[in-house]
């Protein structure tokens, strides 16, 4: 399993402690560097070359005259971003070849691996708007305990007509729930593709994406606990954002988001509409869009082509702070609540966590964990917190989808935030269907963000006094019907997202 990876930097006063590691002295004050100590950290441990991520300053009217909602539209702008792109790289490489890993298509931005020169020459041009690091981020899973047997429920709409782009480690398109054929022949996976290596396959060897398509919308079933994804009839766009190592880049990430606007309507008939990201990284303890504006760039280009894009909060226990890009406030963040009562849990936090922790130094994997008794809409302890949290989902003892590589059809122990998105994001599918079938056109992200959040069952993090709604779908799709039928499950039963 793997835990939320938090970056520790080394102990500096200030950025002039870590221009020692190669930079010119000043060059840490350069307000362009965001967050600076992040950014030179690289050259302060010693290394040679850094991971980086620099947006060039645009004209806001240009950009805006390039609307994503249409196909013409996106065109436009893929043109003119490359055309910036090659004019500002074309002159820098009179000077040397920068280390360019990732050109975007919708801004005008590029990562790349660059040496403390290049890094200093990039912050003082002045078509550099800013420059960042390259963070990774690690799937929101939890250690310590079995996960099993999570129940959801399915609407009377299914997600029909509408796709969702589950952004993880891949996802096994042959798994016979998820299409069981090759992608190209694929009825539920029907697209896709690898931005964490850059290839054609986004077949899942680690099962983490596996389960979250299988949440969102896995063939109905009847095996176990297994009755299907909440959207079963929603289709699958699979985008791998993991390398060999198994983590994921913000760039990796960002150019999966690009890449699921591009190809919205390669299916007409099942448009793009959701993007699910169960990854993060970082502690952000407040909204983090000034210290990370590419990702806003990203969030406003989904929202302008349709799209809503759902993450999860994070696993740490953390009670004022979410990972990113969860943080942003264009993203809907999905904080974790109990399905039923199942016992008592003990998952692992990290030491920032204000919850009653247990402390084990002879545990080097969980040194930190909780012990406490489950019930029906509590809020797991291991769910981050905050007051820019948008809402809670179930998660824990999901019953889902396995990879082949694993060698099982089924994932009897799959939970965390990591699970809670997902379910958001499967609601929001079937949510969607029945804009369509109720108003005849979709819901724009913000009118899909009001829907599940004022029709969902309020429920508070006691660890930190924070309230959120729950999703609640059957009162999603009441209200968009203008039934006033607001209906949620009596205390003390499993939650279904459907009743």
């Amino acid at each position: 399993m793997f835990l939320l990876m938090v970056l520790c930097l080394a102990p500096a006063s200030g950025a002039n402690a870590l221009e020692s590691g190669g930079l010119p002295a000043g060059v840490g004050q350069n307000a362009k560097l965001l967050s600076p100590q992040e950014v030179l950290e690289p050259f302060a441990s010693g290394r040679e070359t850094g991971r980086f991520i620099v947006m060039l300053a645009e004209d806001a009217t240009r950009r805006q005259s390039a609307g994503l909602g249409s196909e013409a539209g996106k065109a436009a702008r893929r043109t003119e971003t490359a055309a910036a792109l090659d004019a500002f790289l074309n002159r820098k490489r009179a000077g040397g070849a920068l280390g360019v890993t990732r050109r975007f298509s919708y801004m005008p931005a590029f990562a790349a691996t660059l040496t403390a020169e290049q890094l200093e020459a990039l912050a003082a041009d002045d078509q550099v708007a800013f420059i960042r690091q390259d963070q990774i981020n690690k799937p929101h899973l939890r250690q310590g305990i079995p996960l099993m047997n999570a129940s959801a429920t399915r609407s009377t709409y299914t997600g029909k007509g509408v796709a969702v782009a589950v952004c993880d480690t891949g996802v096994d398109y042959k798994n016979a729930y998820l299409g069981g054929a090759a992608l190209s022949k694929n009825s539920k996976v029907i697209g896709g593709y690898d931005t964490g290596e850059d290839d054609d396959d986004p077949m899942d060897a680690d099962g983490h994406g596996t389960a979250c398509a299988g949440i969102v919308a896995g063939t109905s079933g009847n095996t176990g606990d297994y009755i299907g994804g909440v959207a079963p009839d929603a289709k699958i766009y699979a985008l791998k954002i993991t390398d060999s190592s198994g983590s994921a880049k913000d760039s990796a990430i960002i150019a999966a988001w690009e890449w699921s606007i591009t190809h919205q309507n390669d299916d007409p008939k099942n448009p793009i509409r959701i993007v699910n990201t169960s990854f993060g990284g970082g502690r952000y303890t407040a909204v983090c869009d000034s210290k990370l504006p590419d990702y806003v760039a990203a969030v406003q280009n989904a929202h302008a082509a349709g799209i809503t894009v759902f993450a999860s909060a994070g696993n740490e226990g953390y009670c004022n702070a979410l990972g990113s890009p969860g943080c942003l406030s264009g993203v809907i963040s999905v904080g974790a609540v109990y399905d039923a009562n199942v016992g008592v849990e003990t998952p692992c936090v990290e030491p920032q966590s204000c919850a009653a922790k247990i402390y084990d130094p002879d545990d080097p994997d969980c040194p930190y964990s909780l012990r406490e008794t489950s019930a029906a809409d509590k809020v797991a302890g291991y769910s981050n917190s905050a007051s820019f949290l948008t809402l809670f989902a179930p998660s824990t003892k999901c019953y889902t989808l396995q990879c082949s590589a694993k060698g099982a059809t089924f994932n009897t122990g799959f939970g965390g935030t990591s699970a809670a998105s997902p379910y958001a994001a499967g609601a929001a599918a079937a949510l969607q269907q029945a804009a369509k079938a109720v108003t005849g056109k979709y819901l724009t992200p913000a009118e899909v963000k009001t829907y599940l959040t004022s029709s969902g069952k309020d429920v508070t993090d006691t660890k930190v006094a924070v309230t959120k709604p729950r999703v609640n779908l059957k009162a999603a799709i009441a209200a968009l019907a203008g039934s006033g039928g607001m209906t949620d499950v009596a205390p003390g039963n499993m939650l279904l997202l459907g009743e």
